[in-house]
């Protein structure tokens, strides 16, 4: 089994980070969804792990040129979403903010199955959310700095396994 953290929208927070990756307890990786993209370096640095990263609304004047190297070259002209295949399964990660996912889930929503994707992880909404759209499994891990709508901060762990994914939401305390 693989297990993957996800997190978006840390803007900035070093401790968010680090509660996130205590909290997580072993994985093998990490996504972070945008809002600040400099974080995922952060992160990686912390963990010494694999980071998979996307761009978010707020990250345009963040993305410095010591921090590109987060996104492998193919990925630099197109940042604000990538397909990623982990243990069998094709993972479509955004932010959201270019998919309305404030109104819902549904543009992101046909996009993953565009991409012919079993898993959509997204942020932007600091709301963390798990559903299903028919077979698609949708995932936004909320936000451990600045959750909205009285949630508390949040971040989330994948498992995948044979191509079948499953995701929790945890709570930070």
């Amino acid at each position: 089994m693989i297990r993957i953290g996800v997190i978006s929208d840390t803007h900035g927070s070093i401790s968010a980070l680090g509660a996130c990756v205590s909290a997580a307890g072993e994985v093998d990786g990490w996504f972070h969804l945008g809002d600040y993209a400099s974080d995922a370096k952060k992160l990686r640095e912390l963990t010494k792990k694999p980071v998979y990263s996307v761009l978010g609304n707020c990250d345009g004047c963040y993305l410095s040129h010591a921090e590109e190297d987060v996104f492998p070259k193919p990925q630099k002209d197109t940042a604000s979403e990538r397909v990623v295949t982990v243990g069998g399964a094709r993972i479509f990660l955004c932010h959201g903010h270019r998919y309305d996912v404030d109104f819902g889930p549904y543009s992101l929503s046909y996009r993953a199955e565009e991409l012919n994707c079993s898993a959509a992880l997204y942020g932007h909404t600091h709301r963390g959310e798990l559903s299903a759209y028919g077979k698609l499994l949708l995932l936004n891990p909320g936000s451990p700095s600045r959750p909205r709508g009285g949630a508390g901060p949040t971040f989330a762990v994948l498992e995948i396994e044979n191509g079948d994914v499953n995701a929790r939401i945890k709570l930070l305390k």
